[in-house]
C-alpha cells in the first residue's frame, strides 16, 4: 500500500501533465489532430480520447457505477476534453481523499467481459501509469508533426511543486 498522500500527488501530476498536453494539442490543426500517425490509438485526438475514457471508466468503477467505455463517434473534441477531463481527475482525487480503506479490492468487469479483482490503491496507480504511457506516445506524435512537446516528466512536476 502507498500512502494516500502519494496517490494524491500522482493524481495532481496526472492533471498537470494532461493539461500541458491538451494545451500543446491546441496548436495543431484539425487535420493534424486526427491524422493517423500509426501510433497507439492512431491520432493525437484519438489517443487523448482513449486516456480520458479510461480515466472516466476507472472513476466509475471505483465509485460503483457502470458506464460505457467510449462515446459514440466522433467522440469529444479537444475543447470538450479540456472541459470534461479535469473534473474526472478531480473526482479520482476526491475518491482518494474520502476513501476509508484503499487496500480493499475492487471487483469489476473488463472490456472483454472478464471479471478481475485488484486492490483499489493499485487501480489508482494504474490510472496514473496508463495516462503516462499514452502521454509519452502523444509526445512522439507531436514531434512527428514538427511540434515541440511540453515537458511532462514527473520530475519536472516535482521541481515545480518544490518551488
Amino acid at each position: 500500500m502507498v500512502p494516500n498522500s502519494t496517490l494524491l500527488t500522482h493524481l495532481d501530476y496526472t492533471l498537470w501533465a494532461t493539461s500541458k498536453l491538451l494545451d500543446a494539442a491546441t496548436r495543431l490543426t484539425p487535420d493534424q489532430l486526427s491524422l493517423d500517425l500509426k501510433v497507439s490509438h492512431t491520432s493525437v485526438l484519438s489517443t487523448l480520447q482513449h486516456i480520458y475514457y479510461a480515466d472516466r471508466t476507472w472513476l466509475a468503477r471505483l465509485t460503483g457505477q457502470q458506464i460505457p467505455f467510449a462515446d459514440p463517434d466522433p467522440g469529444p473534441s479537444l475543447d470538450d476534453l479540456k472541459e470534461a477531463w479535469p473534473p474526472v481527475i478531480a473526482g479520482l482525487r476526491t475518491y482518494v481523499e474520502s476513501a476509508i480503506d484503499l487496500e480493499t479490492n475492487l471487483t469489476a468487469t473488463r472490456l472483454n467481459g472478464a471479471t478481475f479483482t485488484c486492490a483499489r490503491w493499485k487501480v489508482l496507480l494504474h490510472v496514473v501509469n496508463h495516462a503516462t504511457l499514452h502521454r509519452g506516445q502523444i509526445m512522439a506524435m507531436l514531434r512527428q508533426l514538427d511540434q515541440v512537446p511540453p515537458a511532462t516528466d514527473l520530475f519536472y512536476f516535482y521541481l515545480q511543486q518544490d518551488v
